[in-house]
């Protein structure tokens, strides 16, 4: 009896001590100034990027919702989220893009969903691309945070090189598609429904084998079908479309 009593106690001991400091342990809370930032994995972004190409589609217009996300408590009135949009080329509020004009983080709430609908305007075609930078700034409600950035290009053309690679370091598109043109562009558009691949990734440095390997091999069966039927696929200015074996 007594050597279980000389086990037991220790740990009887022991157990006391814990449950004593758990319930004098405070409960940690956020204590820092309340900030506002982009949520980019809910924006289904690996960076802070897009791009829209129309010549690849007949749209008008795109809608990206910008999910923005406090990092703070709720509050039961609503609070100003600071939002700048400019442009170094040009791009115009009504012309190029809409957005509201106040943010609004109602009350009870940490997050919020903004609309901004990139339009595809006429001078697209005649003077080139425009792009815009959308910026958290501070308020008199809420700081910007770490994640306050996202810069958005609009283009009425089809690019001639890879969207979605710029950044990564290993595996880049061409490795897995071959040179970009035009022609195949609109073809790996047409086959995979995809022309911005910054998605296609692993945390945005590398290309992911995963998706890029099948897709090479859909888009060879793919062009082999149209070869089949139609002959050698042609870019006026690169030549024939091929993929890398």
């Amino acid at each position: 009896m007594k050597s279980i009593i000389k086990y037991v106690l220790p740990v009887l001991t022991g157990l006391f001590f814990v449950l004593a400091a758990c319930e004098k342990e405070d409960i940690p809370y956020y204590s820092d100034v309340e900030r506002i930032n982009f949520d980019y994995t809910s924006m289904g972004l690996s960076k802070d990027t897009v791009n829209i190409a129309y010549g690849f589609v007949t749209d008008q217009y795109t809608n990206i919702d910008l999910e923005l996300l406090l990092t703070g408590y709720a509050k039961d009135y609503d609070r100003v989220i600071g939002l700048t949009i400019t442009s170094e080329d040009g791009a115009v509020a009504g012309t190029n893009y809409e957005i509201a004009d106040n943010v609004i983080m109602p009350k009870g709430e940490v997050s919020i969903s903004v609309p901004l609908k990139v339009l595809r305007s006429e001078d697209l075609m005649t003077t080139g691309a425009k792009s815009f930078l959308v910026k958290l700034v501070d308020s008199d409600d809420l700081v910007a945070g770490l994640r306050t950035t996202l810069f958005v290009t609009v283009s009425d053309d089809i690019p001639d090189k890879w969207i979605g690679d710029e950044g990564w370091f290993m595996n880049p598109i061409s490795q897995y598609f071959g040179e970009c043109s035009k022609t195949k562009y609109l073809f790996v558009y047409e086959q995979l429904g995809v022309w911005d691949f910054s998605s296609w990734s692993y945390w945005g440095m590398m290309g992911d084998a995963a998706k890029f390997t099948p897709a090479k091999r859909i888009l060879k069966e793919k062009l082999a079908e149209y070869e089949a039927e139609n002959g050698p696929l042609v870019d006026p200015k690169e030549g024939r479309v091929t993929f890398p074996d």
